[in-house]
């Protein structure tokens, strides 16, 4: 495999030290770029939403299409591990999800390809706003994803908590649906010494709160988990003499199945629709953030399961979704494919903590495995 290592790295922490949070990539998209047209210059470049971009290397002959996607956007987190070389340089923002890492990864697969594959296409996907769950979505909707139409897409995330370089993956459903939505109450101020001449949204998001857990009750069980997390709310203003007239609760939903977080948010909903009845309030709903679950196809299940063994990479299969959301399941809801863990060490920071830091010495499994991939896709392809 023909990939400059130290190159590499030296790329991992210039992304590392110049994060840019989702729907502002634009530096991130252009040096990645840049980069490409420098050591491993596709045969062409698509522009798609935002700061997106795919780098295609077309093989002789033609054949079928595989897709591998990374992620350009960083976290509104401040790093606190100032003993890095590599530093965030924007104060509260930092790669702390490892998409540094993922970019690299996929740069390392473009060294691979510049002398192309032996047939078929590879299509490198550089997305945005993957934190948002808009990413994938806003991408596969662009009129230029029409030039683009996988057989195949792979995409991988790097896992703490597992052994450095193993391969994690799972039958069916990986990555969970997340819903993340908005409750707001509006009733009428009032002087809070005659509370009873307004209309206040208090004891209503009491009541929804605490509505919360009685609804994950209901959905939440041992072969299928679900959550109802209360994350935040606001309410009035810092003035004794006021009773609130507004109000809002937001929340977050997850299960496996899309239709048990529809089903959750619509009793939540239905609730806080009733409370506004009681207490004289104006009630409205908006879904903020929405993450389809990535659900591994049989073939891509399979695939991934061959790319460890040819790459002798210990393969960890797990028996319960991962509970956070992933928007590649946008990709996997509509194409053949699947996403796999890469272990970053079982003693390192946990994703999206402020001291997290991709490992170096797992870029070269990644990009093993994405090779390997390719290879498989591709194999028996010519048209």
């Amino acid at each position: 495999m023909n990939v400059n290592l130290d190159q590499l790295i030296s790329l991992r922490h210039w992304l590392h030290a110049h994060p840019e949070i989702s729907r502002q990539e634009v530096e991130t998209a252009k040096h990645m770029r840049g980069f490409l047209t420098e050591h491993a210059t596709p045969d062409d470049i698509i522009p798609l939403d935002g700061a997106g971009f795919a780098a295609i290397y077309n093989g002789n002959p033609p054949g079928k299409t595989v897709l591998l996607r990374c992620e350009l956007d960083a976290l509104p987190i401040h790093e606190i591990n100032t003993d890095l070389p590599h530093l965030s340089l924007t104060d509260g923002v930092g790669h702390k999800c490892g998409h540094d890492g993922h970019m690299t990864i996929l740069a390392g697969v473009a060294q691979a390809l510049k002398q192309r594959p032996d047939q078929g296409r590879v299509v490198l996907l550089f997305q945005p706003d993957e934190e948002t769950g808009t990413g994938a979505r806003n991408c596969v909707a662009h009129e230029n994803f029409k030039q683009i139409t996988p057989d195949y897409a792979f995409a991988l995330h790097n896992l703490p908590g597992f052994p450095a370089g193993a391969i994690i993956c799972k039958h069916d459903t990986f990555a969970s649906q997340v819903r993340y939505g908005a409750i707001r109450f509006n009733g009428k101020e009032a002087h809070s010494a005659q509370p009873e001449t307004g209309a206040s949204p208090s004891f209503a998001m009491a009541e929804l709160t605490l509505k919360a857990r009685e609804i994950q009750a209901i959905y939440d069980r041992p072969d299928a988990y679900a959550l109802v997390v209360p994350v935040y709310n606001q309410m009035g203003v810092q003035a004794s003499g006021i009773c609130p007239a507004r109000g809002e609760v937001q929340f977050t939903l997850r299960s496996p199945h899309a239709d048990i977080v529809i089903k959750m948010w619509d009793e939540l909903f239905q609730f806080a629709d009733t409370l506004a009845d009681r207490y004289n309030l104006e009630v409205s709903q908006e879904i903020l953030e929405e993450f389809t679950a990535t659900v591994n196809h049989p073939d891509g299940f399979d695939m991934i399961r061959q790319a460890a063994a040819s790459t002798n990479n210990a393969l960890h299969t797990i028996d319960q979704p991962f509970r956070w959301g992933e928007d590649f399941g946008e990709i996997t809801s509509r194409y053949k494919g699947a996403m796999f863990g890469l272990g970053a060490g079982e003693n390192r920071p946990d994703l999206h903590n402020p001291d997290y830091d991709f490992p170096d010495e797992i870029l070269t499994n990644g990009i093993e495995m994405m090779v390997a991939l390719i290879k498989l896709s591709l194999k028996g392809s010519a048209a």
